[in-house]
């Protein structure tokens, strides 16, 4: 398999079953601890189980995801989260569900170390955020099917019992299994053969790829697209957790409607932000370097303003229009900041890339934000708390425009170091004088 359209159709479903497998024990929550006699402390430590396994993984995936065949990492990692799935509606107890959870992690953030990768290599830089948006538009969607899913399915019936939570989870688990199948067919393209005139070269070589990876931490403009990725997790996971309860305790609105209320806001908004940024970063690229981080920028920024709005609004035609559009600028940064990674970084370095941005992003984002924000909530308020939310978001911002000044040169770095490796590679030794 090769079309570039059937390898990023195949990419985006798998993307899609990743976010359905993550959040259908959220949905199931209540049931599976009334089953299991989990404790509220147990509950929260599921979350915490995948985002550890998630985090540590990353880094180790993309490093050998630089060296080896990048198709048959995703089968892997992907058969491992839906047969952790599996594991999950057979769990016996606690210690199995949470082992289980965090080998649902570690599949899945391998996959979300390459999957950008391959799409790097199938698609131009011109085309490269449209590419990425339709792959990161299985956030959202996958995020809301495992909702519904978890809803749904429970309460259906194979004869004549019903599913109930485990089989909610062996039903979701199969497709993954199938795509995983898929992915192992898939043809893993030449590094960098998108980027640089590579045609003939073949794979760049191995022996470059942990001095390429090293190489990041002296790249600025990395460094500050892992700021603004982190500071953007730092926010939004707190401002998810405690919406729902600030709809209920500071605007008046029963928990129950306001979690219909915020579900039905965050989904299209989110589909049509990621695609939109997708379109624009191509299109400003096209005549700046800068042009993905820009529109980083500006959705950052824009997102600010209508947050602040939708926080401090009490009329509902107001806080749910302003919530929409706020949504829709912040998923706006998904595509346009992960194409600036691809486009930063060294073909033999992408993946380690993108592991690194991930485990930056639990450790320093939504691992320590919770704890924080809720600290503040404590001393305070829970208005108070997300009055200080925008600020790590506004930091994010800045940290883009200050991307735009530095891109170029670290373009233009990356490539020379690339372009002289092939070159070693390729020319023949010089006959000794």
């Amino acid at each position: 398999m090769h079309s570039p359209r059937l390898v990023l159709a195949v990419l985006f479903f798998i993307n899609f079953l990743n976010y359905t497998d993550r959040y259908i024990l959220s949905a199931v929550l209540g049931p599976v601890a009334a089953d299991l006699g989990l404790s509220p402390p147990q509950q929260g430590f599921l979350a915490t189980a995948f985002t550890l396994g998630y985090m540590f993984s990353a880094p180790i995936v993309g490093n050998f995801a630089d060296r080896w065949t990048r198709p048959r990492l995703v089968a892997v990692c992907c058969a491992l989260w839906s047969l952790a799935t599996l594991a999950s509606g057979l769990a016996a107890g606690y210690k199995s569900l949470l082992l289980a959870r965090v080998m649902i992690g570690v599949g899945e953030a391998g996959y979300l170390a390459i999957g950008p990768t391959l799409i790097a290599d199938y698609f131009s830089k011109q085309a490269r955020g449209k590419a990425l948006a339709v792959f990161y538009t299985g956030v959202p969607i996958g995020s809301a099917c495992g909702y519904v899913l978890g809803g749904l399915l429970p309460g259906l019936h194979a004869g004549t019992a019903a599913l109930g939570w485990r089989g909610s989870f062996m039903v979701v688990a199969l497709p993954g299994l199938l795509a995983a199948v898929a992915a192992w067919f898939v043809v893993d393209p030449p590094r960098g053969q998108m980027d640089l005139d590579f045609a003939g070269h073949g794979p760049l070589p191995r022996s470059g790829t942990v001095w390429e990876q090293l190489a990041l931490f002296r790249n600025r403009t990395f460094l500050l697209v892992t700021v603004a990725l982190t500071g953007i997790a730092f926010a939004t996971v707190p401002l998810l957790h405690w919406l729902p309860q600030y709809f209920d305790e500071v605007k008046g609105v029963p928990l129950k409607k306001a979690n219909v209320m915020i579900g039905a806001t965050l989904i299209l908004p989110g589909i049509i932000g990621t695609l939109l940024g997708g379109w624009l970063g191509d299109r400003l690229s096209k005549r700046i370097p800068g042009g993905y981080l820009i529109v980083a920028a500006a959705g950052l920024l824009g997102g600010v303003l209508f947050l602040r709005l939708a926080i401090a609004a009490s009329a509902g035609w107001i806080y749910l229009p302003a919530l929409f559009f706020g949504v829709l600028c912040f998923m706006a940064c998904t595509p346009t900041l992960n194409a600036t990674i691809a486009n930063i970084s060294a073909p033999n370095a992408r993946a380690m890339a993108y592991a690194t941005v991930i485990f930056c992003m639990h450790a320093l984002g939504d691992t320590a934000s919770p704890p924080l924000f809720g600290k503040i909530i404590e001393r305070g308020d829970l208005y108070t708390a997300f009055l200080w939310m925008p600020v790590p978001l506004i930091v994010a911002a800045v940290a883009c425009l200050v991307g735009v000044v530095t891109i170029r040169r670290d373009m233009e770095r990356t490539e020379a170091r690339v372009t002289q490796m092939i070159r070693r590679q390729t020319d023949p030794p010089r006959a000794a004088r």
